[in-house]
């Protein structure tokens, strides 16, 4: 980032220097800052183990906002939205990244600076809310589009030279279909963070129907020994090949007996089993799947 974009560096540590840095940044125009009573039609959407999250619209505007707040600005909760803040500036040019446009203050005459974070809103909330609604009629192609944008904007961070250390799929937004990470406050330089192990030794169990493609690339990814697992730029070449692949006919059977089951054709039922059950399309399948396009 250039001079002109980065707020002053803090010193130390205490609460009041995290403070100042804000403070600083919102008078140098480093940091927009919102006033709170120009917001309108403000809702609870969610809330998390720091804070309330709300969406709001602005001025006469009618796209909503995201307004995060927090439950107790403490040392430890205004360390981390000062880290998410630098952090965020790094990376909010990327598209699969949530944007951060600024702060505001619910009550400009509280002494204690409860600061909330101004951020993009995302219409379909979480991923996990999105995938519990819509996963049945999402295409394998979808799926695998989603897990690209969310590999090209975990891509985006380490080629800055930041970890996320808190991924998963409640901070991961989506907004108009289109994958959002969010959530930076947890996030360290990589050469900072050690590698990470997966708690208690557990998996995911495999969605059935998975391709054996993509579950070997995921199952990789959950290797017990982390120099093993692969980067991120091979997942992302992976997901690349995997959605090139859609196009093969064995996934396009796939996808329109699947189409075809959830109509109530029993053929396409017995043969969609037999493929839950294989992992594969074999040349049968293949050779009939024409008999299912609906």
């Amino acid at each position: 980032m250039s001079e002109t974009t980065v707020p002053i560096a803090i010193t130390g540590g205490s609460y009041n220097e995290y403070i100042n840095w804000i403070e600083e940044a919102i008078d140098k125009k480093h940091i927009r800052y919102y006033e709170y009573e120009n917001f309108n039609n403000i809702e609870e959407i969610g809330s998390g183990k720091f804070g309330i999250v709300y969406r709001a619209t602005w001025k006469n505007s009618h796209n909503y906002l995201a307004l995060k707040s927090f439950f107790n600005l403490n040392n430890i909760t205004i360390k981390e939205i000062v880290n998410e803040l630098k952090l965020q500036r790094e990376v909010d040019f990327h598209e699969n990244i949530i944007h951060f446009f600024g702060l505001t203050r619910e009550n400009q005459n509280d002494n204690s600076k409860k600061y909330w974070l101004v951020m993009e809103y995302a219409n379909n909330g979480t991923l996990q809310e999105y995938l519990e609604k819509y996963f049945n009629t999402l295409t394998w192609n979808d799926k695998f589009n989603m897990a690209l944008q969310l590999a090209h904007a975990v891509l985006c961070l380490h080629d800055e030279g930041i970890m996320h250390r808190d991924l998963h799929s409640r901070n991961v937004l989506v907004n108009q279909n289109t994958i959002k990470l969010a959530d930076l406050g947890l996030s360290k330089r990589i050469d900072e963070a050690n590698n990470s192990r997966l708690e208690f030794g557990l998996r995911e169990t495999p969605v059935p129907g998975t391709p054996n493609t993509y579950l070997d690339l995921y199952t990789e990814c959950w290797n017990g020994e982390p120099d093993n697992r692969p980067n991120i730029n091979q997942i992302v070449a992976k997901l690349k090949e995997l959605k090139y692949n859609l196009t093969n006919d064995d996934f396009r059977a796939f996808e329109l007996y699947q189409h075809a089951a959830n109509l109530g054709d029993s053929e396409a039922q017995y043969n969609l089993a037999s493929m839950y059950e294989n992992g594969e399309v074999n040349e049968t399948y293949i050779n009939k799947h024409t008999l299912y396009q609906v």
